[in-house]
């Protein structure tokens, strides 16, 4: 998996296509194993070289120890990439339980689109409870589907930048730019407070452990 941004590393921990670096390819396969107790343990000793053989980067890998399946070439490659995902999950499973709300945001905006629904769900059901404490006569209906669209918006700014086009939710909520400036425009912005604070949140703790991982990864080399 890659380690080049916060968003990318979450992307990456929750995607099985994700591919780790190949060590095995990397270090000429150089591996030592030793006995374990249970199964053997591998050491992935990875070097890179240069056009005459000589060492010019050593990877430091950490350890995994447990049984040890011959599953061909990359194998290593393989058990790196569950290690480098599993660090990340921890993380953000570490989110979920300190702040539900940041963690929901993180799989609806970075996290492939197969594992977000039942995020994006709480975020509206929470943009729904915020709107029912405003006491507005707005329809209900129709602020959900505004509620709808402001996630996945915000989550696509977030993302890559890309504007939120005010267009399309009038077009979503069957008004003119008189009526949006009038009656809508006051609840889209309210609903957008209460997602603005979601990204930092929900990036931090990611962010200082890839930072950690980055310089480690560097002073390998």
């Amino acid at each position: 998996m890659r380690f080049d941004s916060a968003r990318q590393a979450w992307h990456d921990a929750f995607d099985g296509s994700a591919a780790a670096f190949d060590y095995e390819a990397m270090g000429n396969r150089s591996t030592v194993t030793s006995k374990a107790r249970r199964g053997r343990k591998l050491i992935i000793r990875g070097e890179v070289q240069g056009e005459a053989n000589q060492v010019i980067c050593r990877i430091d890998v950490p350890r995994v120890s447990g049984v040890e399946a011959i599953v061909g070439k990359g194998s290593g490659s393989r058990v790196m990439d569950s290690c480098e995902k599993g660090i990340i999950q921890s993380v953000v499973a570490k989110l979920r339980q300190s702040d539900p709300l940041a963690y929901c945001w993180g799989m609806a905006a970075y996290a492939p689109p197969a594992k977000r629904f039942k995020e994006r769900a709480a975020l509206l059901q929470y943009l729904m409870s915020e709107f029912d404490k405003w006491e507005e006569p707005h329809p209900r209906d129709k602020v959900s589907q505004l509620a709808l669209f402001c996630i996945s918006a915000s989550a696509l700014r977030d993302v890559n930048g890309r504007s939120i086009d005010l267009g399309h939710a009038r077009k979503i909520l069957w008004c003119d730019k008189k009526g949006w400036d009038g009656t809508w425009v006051k609840i889209w912005k309210r609903l957008q407070r209460r997602l603005d604070p979601l990204p930092g949140r929900a990036l931090g703790p990611v962010s200082e452990l890839v930072q950690e991982y980055r310089i480690r990864f560097k002073k390998a080399c």
